[in-house]
């Protein structure tokens, strides 16, 4: 049986057993298994991007307020992982880099967008390095080369 969700809700990622997304400013990952769904918080307006770890270990959820979730535990990003507001305010997109890593692009259309790496394991962020602003007008769904 195929679980139904809401008409609102917005996938952002899925993999064999789990659906990222959100409902407006509300993040959930679903376990398709089990047919329920897990809520991962809120964020100022709509989360923009959601990434399930290849191996299901983790998912990240981006937005102003971002959530990584394990199976044994949830994470508000921005408390857990010490990031202010002037580090990464706006994350746009994420790609897995190593089965523990990823790479965050922050928001490309700002005066000073960044990358930054988040490492699931050690909970750690860093800055590594500038990204050129994008002289383009904003789309949530525009795919950037990086």
């Amino acid at each position: 049986m195929i679980m139904k969700l809401s008409e609102h809700f917005k996938i952002l990622a899925e993999s064999q057993n789990y659906i990222l997304g959100n409902e407006f400013e509300y993040g959930y990952i679903v376990d398709k298994k089990i047919k329920s769904s897990i809520y991962l918080g809120s964020s100022y307006g709509d989360t923009t991007f959601g990434i399930i770890d290849k191996n299901e270990q983790w998912a990240l959820l981006l937005g102003h307020t971002s959530y990584l979730w394990t199976p044994s535990e949830l994470s508000n990003l921005n408390e857990a992982y010490s990031i202010s507001e002037e580090k990464l305010e706006w994350p746009f997109t994420a790609r897995q880099i190593t089965d523990f890593e990823v790479e965050i692009l922050d928001d490309p259309w700002s005066d000073n967008p960044d990358i930054y790496n988040l490492n699931i394991k050690s909970k750690s962020i860093k800055r590594i390095r500038d990204f050129k602003k994008l002289e383009i007008p904003y789309d949530e769904k525009f795919e950037i080369k990086w």
